[in-house]
């Protein structure tokens, strides 16, 4: 009995020894190797942070500014915009005042008489180049509608002869 008690002492060893290889070798075989870093490599990542970090505070700031310039031309933009859209309310109005001063002249002008005289009366004189005046005529036309009729009556001293014209004016 004494063996078959060492014989199970033996088996159940080696049956734990087995046991704790099949757990715990994945862990130590996947653990992930240690490295070493050496003073210099250290500096240099501490030097690298240091860079980065600045890098992160300048972008930050510039960042910032960003938002506050957005900001300003934000308002700018909402103030050009209230800008336009009262001068296109003055617009408008101007627009609609134009119209109405333009209707109240074309009514003015249509209830007030013609401008032009009723009769129109015309001296003149007749010139030759070597002679200078050698002759003058005397008229007087009349409106009727909108045009003028008249009559004109001349003499010429030079040839002796006088002449009457009708003349109509448009």
């Amino acid at each position: 009995m004494k063996k078959l008690k060492v014989g199970y002492l033996i088996i159940a060893f080696l049956l734990v020894w087995v046991l704790a290889q099949f757990f715990f070798l994945p862990v130590t075989c996947s653990a992930e190797p240690v490295y070493m870093i050496t003073e210099t490599e250290l500096v240099t990542l501490g030097q690298n942070s240091n860079r980065q970090f600045a890098i992160s505070r300048q972008l930050a700031k510039e960042l910032q500014m960003s938002k506050e310039q957005l900001k300003v031309s934000d308002q700018a933009l909402s103030e050009a915009k209230q800008q336009k859209e009262m001068l296109q309310k003055q617009l408008t109005e101007l627009k609609n005042l134009s119209k109405n001063q333009e209707d109240l002249l074309q009514q003015t002008q249509k209830s007030l008489p013609p401008s032009a005289p009723g009769v129109l009366r015309e001296i003149g004189a007749k010139i030759d180049i070597d002679h200078y005046v050698t002759g003058i005529s005397y008229g007087v036309s009349r409106l009727i509608g909108s045009k003028y009729l008249g009559l004109r009556g001349e003499y010429d001293w030079q040839d002796k002869k006088a002449g009457v014209w009708v003349t109509y004016a448009y």
